[in-house]
């Protein structure tokens, strides 16, 4: 894909644009923009809290905080290259298939996606800043944190659940009598699985609580495990599981893409502690002239930033907007 792409602007909507008709009444783009802006119940989490802000202070927020990325990391000499985003671009959608098909279904445009890909490479690099990750400290990482790149057994099982000593017996006797597992788990569990014959898919080894674990352990697949006492919303209950299927354990290999995801891990790691990236971001702050032309938001911005810049530094966000 050329660099044009990477460039392209969407075109700008004309105010006088007829963008809704609501039973014959048109509304026009001036208005759809206004209430936008202002649109009441939208906010930035802060802390446990949300503080409500009207979406056009948040997106010049974000415009602003976006540009001083791209700016901040020019400055340094790691603004990302048309290559660079083209080759991550093709990466990503290599990763998820269905990445540009859902991207555009939401209203967006390709170009707008090559600019968030420049964004994010670009808070990387600034992260990143000065450091090497050689190819022996990924091997070294691979083999220290095989946990991290191990996917643990996993089971699959179907489950019983009930309240009472006497729904166990009744239980146990339809099972001793021969009947299916998943037919007594429709006629008898208490829990939302009995619906499908009690079948509750595929878990991880490691999800499971230890006299679960040590139930499973205990039999062969196909077999169902005794009984184990447990608590489901706020009463007492008992479940019995059927061993349907193990999965072993897998260790990942190390693939191309692996090796770059740990280089990458690795690298935000080491920058986090080398580089405060929100002192830096704060000073550019500081420094640039940022002209709000926008009257109704001007004076609110400025608060906004403000506030922001008492803030003492964490050394781990890039704008106010909480980005990493």
């Amino acid at each position: 894909m050329g660099s044009a792409l990477a460039t392209a602007q969407a075109p700008a909507l004309d105010p006088a644009k007829v963008v809704l008709v609501v039973n014959g009444e048109e509304v026009k783009a001036a208005e759809y923009y206004r209430k936008m802006e202002f649109l009441p119940g939208v906010g930035r989490r802060s802390g446990n809290t949300i503080a409500e802000m009207p979406p056009g202070l948040l997106a010049l927020d974000q415009i602003v905080t976006e540009k001083l990325i791209l700016q901040l990391a020019k400055e340094k000499g790691v603004l990302p290259s048309d290559l660079e985003v083209n080759t991550e671009y093709a990466e990503r959608k290599r990763d998820n298939p269905d990445l540009v098909t859902l991207w555009l279904a939401s209203g967006r445009t390709e170009a707008d996606l090559l600019d968030t890909i420049r964004v994010d490479l670009a808070q990387f690099k600034i992260q990143a800043f000065g450091i090497t990750v050689t190819d022996q400290e990924v091997d070294r990482i691979f083999k220290e944190r095989a946990s991290e790149f191990t996917t643990p057994k996993q089971y699959r099982l179907s489950v019983i659940v009930v309240l009472t000593p006497a729904d166990k017996d009744a239980v146990d006797a339809d099972l001793a009598g021969g009947k299916v597992f998943a037919d007594v788990a429709k006629a008898r569990s208490k829990d939302y699985t009995a619906a499908n014959g009690g079948q509750f898919g595929m878990v991880p080894s490691t999800s499971v609580n230890t006299p679960t674990r040590d139930a499973l352990e205990k039999i062969k697949v196909g077999q169902n495990t005794e009984w184990i006492s447990t608590t489901a919303n706020d009463q007492s209950a008992f479940v019995k599981f059927r061993l349907e299927d193990i999965v072993a354990e897998k260790k990942d290999a190390m693939t191309p893409e692996l090796r770059k995801r740990i280089r990458r891990k690795r690298m935000l790691e080491l920058g986090s502690v080398k580089n405060d990236v929100q002192k830096e971001m704060s000073a550019l702050r500081r420094k640039s002239k940022i002209d709000i032309r926008q009257t109704q938001f001007a004076a609110a911005y400025k608060k906004l930033i403000d506030a922001y810049l008492s803030q003492p530094s964490s050394g781990a966000t890039a704008g106010t907007g909480g980005q990493n």
